[in-house]
C-alpha cells in the first residue's frame, strides 16, 4: 500500500522541512476533529499524522510515536522498508518522549529539474533533509552554507548538492572546497562523509592521485603482464591470483610458507578469482573469489583497450545501477561500464572502474568463498587496496 502522510489543518506544510522520500509518499488533507486513527489502522499498518512541532507515526505497537521532524525521512525510511528493529535500537533514541536518528540530518539541495535517486538501504539518504533550487539560479555555495548554519540540527560542517546527478560534497565555511563525484559513487562518497571515515579534503587529495595515475597509464600503450613480467597476448589462458598478507609477513620465507598446513595457508589469505557459479542471468552473472584453484582467464584487446575474459563473457561494473558487484556478460562493455586493469608500485595489479575512483575488493561471505565489489574505500595510495592481483599463466 503507498505510503501515505495526514496533513491536518492546522499544519503548514511549506514551514516542514522536506525530504527525499516525499516525492514517494502521499500527502492527504484531513479535517483533524473527525479523523479516525484507529480506522486507518485497520486499513493500512503504518501512516505518519503531522502536528505543528512533531509528528505522529503508526508503524507499531497500534499506537502512535511521537517524532522530531529532524529525522522525519529517517524514520520514514525505516517504516517504509522491511523492519529489522535491531537497526531501529542502534540508530534511533528517545529523548523528552520524542524518537529522533541518534545523528543529525544530511543536508541536501538538488535542482529543482532533476530527480535524486533515494537507495532505501543508503544512511547516506536515509538521514537527510532537502531542499530544491530553480536550475536558472544556478548553484549558488555560498547561500546553501548560509540556509545550512541557520538550521543547527544539521550537520554543519558540510553539505551536499545535486545539479543534474553531479554531486557535490561541499564544506560549509568554505564553499572553495569541494569535493565533485558523479551518481555511481554517491553512496560510498557520502557515506565517508557520514560515517567521518574521509574528510573532504582527504577525498580531493585521493582524487588528484588517482588522476594522475590514469594519466600516466592514457599515456603509454598498455600491456598485460605475468607475475615473472612477461608480456600476456590476447587469448592466452591465465588464472589471478589475490595476492595474499602472507606475502607481506617478514617472519615467513618459501621454506616455511611449504610447510604450511592447509588450514595455515587459508589464514594467510591465498585465493582467486572464479567465476560466481551460484550468479544467475536475472542479477547477471558474477566473479568471486575462492581459496581452490581459481578460473581460467584469458584477455582481448579491441581498439588498444584490454579486456579480460572469463570464457566469451568480458569483465564490466554496473556502478550506473548502483550494482557494486564485478560483472561478466557478452556484449564489449560501454565506456561506463569498461573495468580498468592497473599496476600499482609493488608490480601487482587492480581493478577499477574505467570512469571512476571506485576500486575492486574482495568480501569474504564464508571461509572458503567470497564475492568481490568496487569499494571506494579502498585505494592504492593509503595503504594497500585489500585486492591486489597477479597473473600466473595456465
Amino acid at each position: 500500500m503507498e505510503p501515505i502522510i495526514f496533513v491536518p489543518e492546522y499544519v503548514n506544510v511549506s514551514n516542514i522541512d522536506q525530504c527525499l522520500l516525499d516525492k514517494h509518499v502521499t500527502f492527504c488533507p484531513i479535517d483533524s476533529k473527525t479523523f479516525d486513527a484507529g480506522a486507518q489502522l485497520e486499513q493500512r499498518k503504518r501512516f505518519i499524522v503531522l502536528e505543528k512541532d512533531y509528528f505522529d507515526a503508526y508503524f507499531h505497537r497500534g499506537r502512535p510515536d511521537k517524532c522530531s521532524y529532524q529525522s522525519r525521512n529517517a524514520i520514514m525510511a525505516f517504516m517504509w522498508r522491511p523492519c529489522n528493529w535491531m537497526d531501529f535500537y542502534l540508530n534511533f533514541l528517545i529523548v523528552d518522549g520524542v524518537v529522533g536518528f541518534a545523528m543529525p540530518p544530511v543536508h541536501y539541495f538538488v535542482c529543482a529539474n532533476d530527480s535524486d535517486d533515494f537507495n532505501l538501504n543508503s544512511p547516506a539518504d536515509d538521514n537527510s533533509i532537502v531542499e530544491y533550487f530553480d536550475s536558472d539560479y544556478g548553484s549558488d555555495f555560498a547561500k546553501f552554507a548560509r540556509v545550512v548554519k541557520d538550521k543547527p540540527y544539521c550537520v554543519q560542517n558540510y553539505f551536499i548538492v545535486n545539479v543534474c546527478q553531479t554531486y557535490h560534497a561541499v564544506k560549509t565555511d568554505d564553499v572553495s572546497i569541494r569535493y565533485t563525484f558523479d551518481k555511481d559513487v554517491k553512496y560510498q562518497v557520502i557515506e565517508l562523509l557520514v560515517k567521518k571515515s574521509a574528510t573532504i579534503e582527504e577525498l580531493i587529495e585521493k582524487s588528484a592521485l588517482l588522476s594522475e595515475a590514469k594519466a600516466d597509464t592514457d599515456n603509454s600503450p598498455f600491456q598485460l603482464r605475468d607475475s615473472e613480467g612477461n608480456v600476456v597476448t590476447d587469448g592466452t589462458k591465465f588464472s589471478l591470483q589475490i595476492v595474499g598478507s602472507w606475502e607481506e609477513d617478514e617472519d615467513i620465507d618459501e621454506a616455511d610458507l611449504a610447510n604450511l598446513t592447509e588450514r595455515e595457508l587459508l589464514y594467510h589469505n591465498r585465493e582467486w578469482l572464479a567465476f560466481n557459479i551460484f550468479s544467475g542471468p536475472e542479477e547477471g552473472h558474477t566473479i568471486g573469489c575462492l581459496y581452490e584453484d581459481g578460473s581460467e582467464f584469458t584477455c582481448e584487446t579491441i581498439d588498444g583497450i584490454v579486456y579480460l575474459k572469463f570464457e566469451d563473457m568480458y569483465f564490466y561494473n554496473d556502478l550506473s545501477n548502483n550494482k557494486y558487484d564485478l560483472f561478466v556478460g557478452k556484449d564489449v562493455p560501454t565506456k561506463r561500464q569498461r573495468v580498468r586493469i592497473e599496476y600499482i608500485e609493488d608490480g601487482n595489479l587492480i581493478l577499477r572502474s574505467w570512469e571512476s575512483r571506485v576500486l575492486a575488493a574482495n568480501e569474504f561471505m564464508k571461509s572458503s568463498c567470497g564475492i568481490i565489489k568496487f569499494n571506494l574505500r579502498e585505494t592504492p595510495y593509503y595503504g594497500h587496496p585489500s585486492m591486489r592481483l597477479r597473473i600466473i599463466r595456465r
